[in-house]
Order: C-alpha cells, then sequence, then structure tokens
C-alpha cells in the first residue's frame, strides 16, 4: 500500500510550511530515513524524512506552495505497489508562490486580525513579503485558510493608501554607499529574523536581580577533578540549567506555552539553550532536564554544542522546548533584555558572574555575584510570580547542596 509523505508539526505553533524543493524525483529510489522534500515553516528549516524502502511515487505538492500541517505531499511506492494503487489526489489548501491574479481587496481591522485561537497566523512567504514591502501585518484580516494572512493579503495592503504600512513616513531612499556584501534574510538567519519579529510584538517585561553563587563556583571547581575521567570540565550554565529546571519544577506556571488564548501548563520540562554558531543562533533542547543529574545535563549540552557546530541537530533535538536560557556572562554583558521564544512565556537571560565586596553576617567579604535576567509575557504571567520565581533560581545557586545529591 502506498505510503503517504506527509507534512509533520515541527513544535508547538507551527500551522503550516512551505515546500521549498524536493530533493527526491517521481520514480527515484529511497531508503527509510531518506531526506525527500525540504520544508520551510516560521518555526525551522527541516526535510522530511521517508519512512519506509521504496520509490517516489507521486508529488502532489509542488515547490513554492504552502500547506496546512497534516497535508500529504505526495506518495512512496514499496515493493508490490503501482502507480495503479494511488490514492486520488486531494484538493489542496494553502497559497502557491505563483497563484493566478484574482483581484484581492484588502481587509482591513480596528484590532489585530485573528485566527483560531485569537492570534494571526501569517505564512512564511506573507510574512518575507511584507517585511520586503514595509507593510505592517498588524491590522490585515487573512483571507486564506484558517484566516491566514497571504501574500495576497499583503500585496493588497500594501496596494490601499494608509492601509498595513508601517507608520506614515516616507521610506528611506536606498543608501548610495557602495555594498561590500549582500546577505539574504534566507534560511537559517531568515528563520531567526521572524522569530525575532513574532517576539518583538509580545508584551514582555524584563527583571533583573542578583545571585551569590560563591558556593556554586566552589563546587563547579570541586567537580573538575571529578569529571575529568568523562573528559568533561564542568560549566557555570550546567548549574544555572538544573537551576532552572528545579525552579520550573516547583513553579509549574512558570513551564508554559501561550497560544491563542489559552495558558498551557506543560507535563515536560525541556529547557532550551541558545548556542551562537556561524549563521546565527540555535537553541538546542534538554529534554526532561528536570529527571537528569548535573553531569547527564553537562554532556547533553556538550553533545548538542557539538552538533550544533557541525549542523546535524536533529528536529527533536531543536524543538518542544517549554522554557528558554541566553547565556552572555561570557561576554561580560550583565543585564540586558533576552527575547522570548514563543509560545514559551519565560526566558532567562545569564549575565556576567563578578567578585564584589558585599557584607555577610555584619562583616565585608569578596563573594561570587551573579547577574540574573527574566524576560516573561505578561500577558501570561504577573509581576510578582515571576518576580518570586527569579528569586528562586538565585536561591538554588546560592545553594548548590541540592546538586550534590
Amino acid at each position: 500500500m502506498p505510503a503517504p509523505i506527509i507534512l509533520p508539526q515541527w513544535g508547538m505553533g507551527m500551522n503550516d510550511g512551505e515546500v521549498v524543493k524536493w530533493l527526491k524525483a517521481v520514480g527515484d529510489p529511497v531508503a527509510k530515513g531518506d531526506q525527500l522534500v525540504e520544508i520551510e515553516s516560521s518555526k525551522v528549516n527541516a526535510e522530511v524524512e521517508a519512512t519506509v524502502d521504496g520509490t517516489l511515487g507521486r508529488i502532489d505538492v509542488e515547490e513554492g506552495r504552502i500547506v496546512d500541517v497534516g497535508t500529504v505531499l505526495g506518495y512512496l511506492l514499496s515493493e508490490g505497489d503501482s502507480e495503479s494503487d494511488l490514492p486520488a489526489a486531494a484538493a489542496l489548501t494553502g497559497s502557491a508562490s505563483t497563484p493566478a491574479p484574482p483581484v484581492v481587496v484588502a481587509k482591513l481591522a480596528t484590532a489585530p486580525a485573528a485566527a483560531k485561537g485569537g492570534k494571526q497566523i501569517v505564512t512564511p512567504r506573507a510574512r518575507r513579503l511584507a517585511k520586503e514591502m514595509g507593510v505592517d501585518l498588524v491590522g490585515i484580516v487573512g483571507t486564506g485558510p484558517s484566516g491566514r494572512v497571504t501574500e495576497d493579503d499583503v500585496k493588497a495592503a500594501g496596494a490601499v493608501p494608509g492601509a498595513g504600512t508601517a507608520g506614515t513616513a516616507a521610506p528611506l531612499p536606498e543608501s548610495v554607499i557602495p555594498v561590500k556584501v549582500m546577505v539574504k534574510l534566507a534560511g537559517l538567519r531568515g528563520v531567526i529574523a521572524r522569530r525575532m519579529t513574532e517576539s518583538s510584538t509580545i508584551p514582555a517585561v524584563t527583571l533583573s536581580t542578583k545571585a551569590d553563587v560563591t558556593d556554586s563556583v566552589a563546587f563547579q571547581r570541586s567537580l573538575v577533578g571529578e569529571w575529568r575521567q568523562y573528559r568533561l570540565r564542568p560549566q557555570y550554565q550546567d548549574l544555572v540549567i538544573a537551576a532552572v529546571a528545579r525552579a520550573l519544577k516547583e513553579t509549574p506556571k512558570a513551564n508554559a506555552h501561550l497560544v491563542g488564548d489559552e495558558i498551557r501548563i506543560l507535563d515536560e520540562i525541556n529547557v532550551g539553550v541558545a548556542m551562537a554558531v556561524t549563521d546565527g543562533l540555535l537553541v538546542p533542547v534538554i529534554k526532561n532536564a528536570d529527571k537528569k543529574s548535573l553531569l547527564e545535563i553537562a554532556q547533553e549540552v556538550r553533545d548538542l554544542a557539538k552538533k550544533a557546530k557541525s549542523n546535524t541537530l536533529s528536529i527533536d533535538e531543536m524543538t518542544n522546548s517549554t522554557f528558554s536560557i541566553t547565556n552572555l556572562s561570557s561576554y561580560n554583558i550583565d543585564e540586558f533584555n533576552p527575547l522570548l521564544n514563543p509560545p514559551e512565556i519565560g526566558i532567562l537571560g545569564v549575565g556576567t558572574v563578578e567578585e564584589a565586596a558585599v557584607v555577610v553576617d555584619g562583616e565585608i567579604a569578596v563573594r561570587s555575584i551573579a547577574n540574573l535576567n527574566l524576560a516573561f509575557d505578561h500577558r501570561a504571567w504577573d509581576g510578582a510570580p515571576a518576580a518570586e520565581f527569579v528569586r528562586q533560581i538565585a536561591k538554588f545557586l546560592s545553594d548548590p547542596s541540592w546538586m550534590k545529591a
């Protein structure tokens, strides 16, 4: 029986994807695990793999088309199958890159357009086009499937004077300075750009605090000899991840996603760790971090870091985080405003650890003081509980005795 090639959902919040390129042609032999088609979504760029051995029997979705999650992209023929076994092609929903040119009138709303769950859904191509045209997506009602904003909606909004335009100022003329290098916002850089644009629309608040991590620094140093047998050097970030995982376990409301008008408190604690790579930033995920020892967390972080540098991270290793950490301590940065990674409602920005003179039990002592910055989505989380959460993290880092168990 022919096996369907289905567009999967790579992480919560992914609604659709664009077929960028078919990596196999009809009639090509394929083995289970072979990459069949490259997909671009608002979350990641990735490839759909073959689920069985066989040949590519039919392509149902051409390159450049955007379709919903769950759409059948084509079929694989296994041994004994023939073309006559293929089912009839289903009617597609979504938008194509070169659609017929119907007249589309922009629909403008007084509030942000909403699809299912009250959240505006914009196709990847429409978001890219809006950026190129300088069209503000807020206020555009989508005419695509499930209320999605499509390229046609963006074009129509751009053609209406004052509709969907970002501000009222006239566009600036292009620079006359000679261009040395032109870098397109495509691939990983494009995904990052779209994610940052999405994050910038969230009403986020950042709380900054300090933690006395003298004992954690001493504990980290004490592990150097013990971990030598694992060819592993302990890092301060390992302790931060463990502390965040414990704080999330004790504060379930912080371990949540905001999807549409729903706050979803999640059953797994998966900590995303931002890592800088040549082309930008990747956020691989420590799954079930609260159930892992400090050593297991450190080993997994090093493994993910190697894969990030070699561009070999799997989709599973990059999706379904419930909370994220971004660490700028090595850059001598104290305080900063980390950008949320939606649909997560919180992210911890880790600043420098500095030696400072503080009063302890009435006496001046030199202690290791860490800077912690918690950004949170104010729609889902209020200031007082968010402050208590970051205070918990500080407490766990101040007394690391629980990590020794």
